[in-house]
């Protein structure tokens, strides 16, 4: 894997790997306290290099390689780290994005700030809104986050996460599953039935609220939140090549 290029923003230094090519750009953005060497993101850039097309992968700041404290990050200064790289590498220039768990919910808002740049989104057990029906914050929380500003939750994938108040206080301003998803431009939903993070059923529900017509939502019955497996892959990288763009 080459080494990443950086990027000076608010601040921090973002990580980012892009591979030029033939538009639109596909554009990975992680999940929570992940970064961009994740297997998914490979195989989409190990794709794009064969079919020649341009590809970014990113690291939003305090996460990877990229500076700054995670603890600083937000759903607001996640997704302005992500349009930010975009409109480095490819000014102007139309893009899919490609979004697993917390990425999905960064693509479906940076999707609605692209408008017509959007060529269409992908989300891989995409996660929206997961700061109200994903975390209850008890009384000893709520001290945690007086005390420290921030308080843990275990994880399956690695170590506990973190919630921090930045993230907590920001998030209101990004809720989607309580109105309409203001993107036109296609959609593909990916998400495994086994998976005990993110609800399947919740894909369902955002298709619903998209505003566009062209949505479709693929079900892998025996999947967990990864969705990781050769077969998965596959089928992420069938879905980014059915789009046709």
């Amino acid at each position: 894997m080459s080494p990443p290029c950086f990027l000076a923003h608010h601040g921090a230094s973002l990580a980012y790997c892009f591979q030029p090519g033939a538009g639109p750009l596909l554009v990975f953005l992680p999940g929570y306290m992940s970064d961009m060497t994740g297997s998914k993101a490979q195989a989409l850039s190990d794709w794009a290099a064969v079919q020649g097309r341009a590809c970014l992968r990113l690291d939003y700041s305090g996460c990877g390689a990229s500076s700054g404290d995670f603890l600083d990050g937000s759903i607001t200064r996640w997704a302005n780290d992500a349009q930010a790289v975009i409109d480095h590498v490819w000014p102007d220039g139309p893009a899919l994005l490609v979004g697993s768990s917390m990425g999905g919910w960064i693509a479906l808002v940076l999707g609605q700030r692209l408008k017509e740049r959007l060529s269409g989104v992908i989300g891989i057990a995409p996660a929206p809104d997961f700061t109200v029906w994903g975390l209850t914050i008890g009384e000893r929380d709520r001290a945690a986050l007086a005390r420290q500003g921030w308080f843990t939750r275990p994880s399956n994938y690695g170590e506990p996460y973190r919630y921090s108040r930045a993230l907590i206080d920001d998030a209101p301003a990004h809720l989607l599953m309580d109105g309409t998803i203001a993107i036109d431009a296609p959609v593909r939903l990916l998400h495994g039935q086994a998976d005990d993070a993110v609800p399947w059923r919740l894909s369902l529900d955002i298709a619903a609220r998209l505003r566009s017509g062209d949505v479709q939502v693929a079900l892998v019955k025996d999947s967990d939140h990864r969705l990781s497996r050769p077969g998965d892959i596959a089928l992420l990288l069938r879905l980014v090549e059915s789009l046709g763009l």
